[in-house]
């Protein structure tokens, strides 16, 4: 629907700076539990970083990495004419989109899978119109990006690691119905680009672990729900609790005067543990890699960037003077002395 422009929910969004170091804390333990031990955690030291400026002297702005090392995100024409959308690897870099900035474009949904990269870019058409047009591009740079449809619907976009989705083959994504009805419409196309397939469900939702949904109603009980089999579950929360959740974990936040209080737990309310510190959360998403919460503190007069474990229910400082920072598909990065620091938590 090209007269529509898309709704966008924004979540925290923060970007760091500052010298890597892991330290750790050790929170109260979650009830045993007959779980294998947990993995190894991924090496903090082993941060890959990237120039916060081209060749050209354009600022360079992340907003998506396929991995510590490949990121994609925008820059600037050096006339300020127009927004440019890259794609940066060791190898080099490569333009993936350039829009004028009359067009005041947006860059969305990013994800990653089978080599490509997915995203979805909204701008104005000549006649004051907006567009929603979903594109994918080979990480590895053999082919140029390919349009796979411009027929979106209101798409709707949480800034959440799950606003598309890629899986069965095809790329998922959620619209707003056209009547603005308590329902929402699961919206997909091929990989390859074709026809949109579009199945209205009941309720208002955005996409969580394939294949769950959670519910984004603030007026009905927090839901998530499986589409492909009918399953809901109510994700037991107290009235003052503000929770987000995928289908094994999810993240609880309440306020106490001035602070926020974490706790992680399961949907059922089961292994619950409050998460030490003074914390604001990185990203709308929570158990990121199936494993970890992201947040920032502020600590002498800094503010750091923590990552804490739920296998272990500790945590790491990943940085202890963190600027903005952002987190998406289980990379975490900030900007630390004119480049940008990367680690995959995977």
């Amino acid at each position: 629907m090209k007269n529509v422009r898309p709704l966008i929910a924004l979540g925290v969004a923060l970007t760091a700076g500052g010298v890597l170091l892991a330290t750790v804390h050790r929170a109260p333990a979650p009830p045993p539990s007959s779980a294998p031990a947990p993995a190894a955690a991924p090496s903090l030291a082993a941060a890959a970083s990237v120039s916060a400026k081209l060749a050209d002297g354009s600022d360079y702005t992340p907003l998506f990495f396929a991995d510590a090392s490949l990121s994609i995100g925008t820059a600037p024409t050096p006339d300020d004419s127009a927004d440019r959308l890259l794609l940066r690897s060791p190898s080099g870099d490569r333009e993936l989109s350039r829009l004028p900035k009359s067009s005041y474009a947006q860059f969305l949904g990013f994800t990653a899978a089978g080599g490509f990269a997915y995203w979805a870019e909204s701008a104005a058409l000549p006649d004051g119109a907006y567009e929603t047009r979903l594109w994918r591009t080979p990480l590895d740079g053999s082919a140029p990006p390919a349009s796979l449809t411009a027929d979106t619907g209101a798409a709707v976009f949480f800034d959440s690691e799950y606003d598309l989705v890629v899986a069965d083959g095809r790329v998922h994504w959620i619209a707003a119905t056209p009547d603005d009805a308590p329902r929402t419409e699961l919206r997909s196309v091929a990989v390859t680009g074709g026809p949109v397939t579009t199945v209205p469900f009941e309720g208002r939702f955005r996409h969580t672990t394939w294949p769950w949904l959670l519910s984004v109603d603030d007026a009905a009980p927090l839901v998530l729900a499986n589409p492909q089999t009918g399953e809901r579950r109510t994700v037991t929360k107290a009235a003052a609790e503000s929770v987000v959740c995928t289908p094994a974990w999810c993240r609880s936040m309440v306020t106490a005067g001035e602070k926020f209080l974490f706790d992680a737990r399961h949907p059922d309310g089961t292994a619950r543990r409050r998460i030490p510190g003074d914390l604001v959360a990185v990203t709308v998403d929570n158990a990121v890699a199936g494993r970890y919460e992201l947040f920032t503190a502020y600590r002498d007069d800094k503010t750091a960037l923590i990552a804490y474990d739920l296998q272990t229910s500790t945590d790491q400082t990943l940085t202890p003077n963190a600027g903005v920072c952002a987190v998406k598909a289980g990379v975490v990065w900030w900007a630390e002395n004119g480049t940008w620091r990367s680690v995959d938590l995977r």
